[in-house]
């Protein structure tokens, strides 16, 4: 990669590896939707100014309103969703290793889709960071429910709803600018998400600390991460954008331990270790 490319790539992974960190503060008080919806809010605060005024791209949503809409299915609303109750359930630790399957699921969406090749060696790491989920999910801390199962089937969907989003990514961004693209999904997934406000909790219920979380979702992680992230799957393909997964689950169960309290144990080590590993394998030239 350039060096321009390693820098947003890197600060992509800082990004990511903390939204599961603002989701596990924001959800619990303001509700899985309405987070969803307010990271979609705060997100398009962030873009609409940059991408009218300061980038002077257009939107094209009369135009384009198919290339935005596939993006803003599969990665905003569907993935937002999935995330935000994955964490009303699971430390912010165990979907941030989640968040690690990412860009394995965009290996195995982006063979039959973008005819990029899938050896054997990418199946193995597919396989084997799926063992890495389900040692942390059945040997961590937290005991093994119907409703943890859930939770951890349902963060395992986000996952692949993003390296499916990766893919759409890079076939749209043909037809249209990135940010436009990264503006206009967004867009929709806040009009989409609306219908979350019918039910929020009053104002007076909203905490200092979970707003807080909600707005950093939306401007730090869904905003500021937007402009490395759609550059990146334009200039370097999906699959290498999303190897940020590399990084994320080792620092999300970091920034679990630091800032949450959440306890880390050796099975919670070893699976995002077996994480790594089937990245490395997919991510090898």
């Amino acid at each position: 990669m350039t060096s321009s490319a390693t820098a947003r790539w890197l600060l992509l992974a800082a990004l990511w590896s903390l939204q599961h960190i603002f989701a596990r503060v924001a959800v619990p008080v303001l509700g899985t939707s309405l987070v969803a919806e307010l990271r979609a809010l705060f997100a398009t605060a962030f873009l609409l100014p940059w991408v009218v005024l300061v980038m002077r791209d257009a939107i094209g949503m009369r135009e384009h309103w198919r290339d935005h809409l596939a993006v803003c299915m599969v990665n905003n609303v569907l993935p937002f969703v999935c995330f935000a109750y994955a964490v009303t359930v699971l430390p912010a630790s165990y979907v941030a290793v989640m968040n690690g399957m990412v860009p394995l699921w965009s290996a195995v969406i982006s063979a039959p889709v973008l005819k990029e090749p899938l050896d054997a060696r990418s199946i193995a790491g597919f396989v084997l960071g799926i063992a890495g989920v389900a040692l942390i999910v059945r040997l961590g801390p937290v005991e093994l429910t119907p409703q943890t199962a859930v939770a951890a089937v349902i963060g395992m969907i986000g996952a692949a709803f993003w390296g499916w989003a990766g893919v759409v990514i890079r076939q749209r961004t043909g037809r249209v600018p990135p940010m436009s693209l990264a503006l206009g999904s967004i867009l929709l997934a806040a009009a989409i998400l609306s219908p979350a406000w019918l039910q929020a909790p009053p104002f007076a219920q909203w905490t200092p600390l979970a707003t807080a979380g909600a707005v950093a979702l939306g401007v730090l992680v869904s905003g500021v991460a937007y402009l490395p992230f759609f550059t990146l799957v334009r200039d370097i393909g999906p699959t290498r954008t999303l190897s940020v997964g590399l990084a994320v689950p080792v620092l999300g169960i970091f920034w679990g331990w630091l800032l949450l309290g959440e306890i880390v144990t050796v099975s919670m080590i070893a699976g995002a270790a077996l994480v790594i590993v089937a990245l490395a394998l997919v991510m090898k030239p």
